[in-house]
């Protein structure tokens, strides 16, 4: 066990920052250069895995300098978290608002806007049809109705946030949308050919990964009460973390798969969870936790809870 608290014993370091920076280079060098060299053929398609890989991490990234934790200075973790934004097609200040009130209230899902959406909601038989197949075939709805529904949703955004924050946050997306007209008025068949592809690919990734941090976990209701907000250490009954090899969690993941320790402490750079040792109920590895939830239908998975655990529960530290 650590005798210091993580959050004092372990600061962020610019000089980490930019050494983690090597995977996503290698990968979007590596699968840009693949996808070049041959067309439709196995280098394209080992190209696409390599960008897809990329612009997962980029997701990842814009998760953590969100957090302001990644980088040592405010400024750093604004712009390069900009980047990542642009490249994970999500707005940089509509997520760090609503990703705040996402740790704030976990442990309420009515409260909580990324999960208010999973409490009895109301599906038509066709749309039902729709979230089993999706789920079952690796169709990536959820991780773009996830997108859209939070981070580009006005009427979300002005329900949950202050009045004040919005027009920063309506300007940022303006601007965002500007860039993408431009780049995809010069280049867009270049991108749709090379690059979309593996985005796609990296949104079926995420599907896996975002739903199972917080997906059939039972998550009690406020039902409209006055609540207070749970304590960080107390949240980690409410997320689920997956475990990996630890060097394919640690470099090509960022450690994105340990939620339960991120939950603990939202603000500890995400290169050093995995040197932070506390215990994980929720904690199943990955091949496990796929298998289980693939079997059940989509509907059930996402928009019901239950108390028996999916997979076995253990200690991350023993995988």
């Amino acid at each position: 066990m650590n005798k210091h608290h993580p959050i004092k014993e372990f600061k962020a370091s610019n000089k980490m920052a930019l050494l983690f920076l090597l995977s996503p280079l290698l990968f979007f060098v590596s699968g840009l250069y693949l996808s070049l060299m041959n067309s439709l053929g196995l280098l394209f398609i080992l190209g696409q895995i390599s960008l897809s890989v990329f612009f997962f991490q980029c997701f990842i990234l814009l998760h953590e300098t969100g957090h302001f934790s990644y980088f040592r200075s405010r400024f750093l973790n604004r712009i390069s978290g900009n980047i990542f934004a642009l490249l994970s097609f999500i707005p940089f200040t509509s997520w760090v608002a609503i990703h705040n009130l996402h740790h704030k209230w976990t442990g309420y899902r009515d409260k909580d806007p990324t999960t208010e959406g999973t409490v009895s909601p109301k599906f038509s038989a066709p749309l039902k049809f729709l979230v089993n197949f999706s789920w079952f075939f690796f169709v990536p709805l959820f991780t773009v109705g996830y997108r859209i529904g939070n981070y580009w949703n006005f009427k979300k955004l002005q329900r949950h946030l202050p009045a004040q924050k919005l027009p920063k946050i309506y300007f940022n997306i303006m601007l965002q949308i500007l860039f993408y007209v431009f780049v995809f008025y010069f280049s867009g068949k270049w991108i749709v050919y090379h690059l979309l592809p593996a985005y796609v690919l990296s949104l079926m990734i995420s599907d896996l990964f975002i739903l199972s941090q917080h997906s059939h976990i039972e998550i009690p209701l406020s039902n409209g009460n006055n609540v207070k907000p749970i304590r960080f250490s107390e949240q980690v009954k409410y997320t689920r973390s997956v475990s990996l090899f630890r060097n394919l969690g640690r470099y090509i993941y960022f450690n994105f798969n340990l939620h339960e320790l991120h939950h603990a402490y939202p603000i500890l750079p995400a290169y050093y969870l995995d040197k932070v040792h506390l215990k994980m109920p929720n904690t199943v590895r990955f091949f496990t936790y796929l298998k289980d939830a693939k079997m059940m239908k989509g509907i059930d998975f996402i928009f019901n809870t239950s108390k028996k655990q999916i997979g076995k529960n253990g200690d991350i530290n023993k995988y």
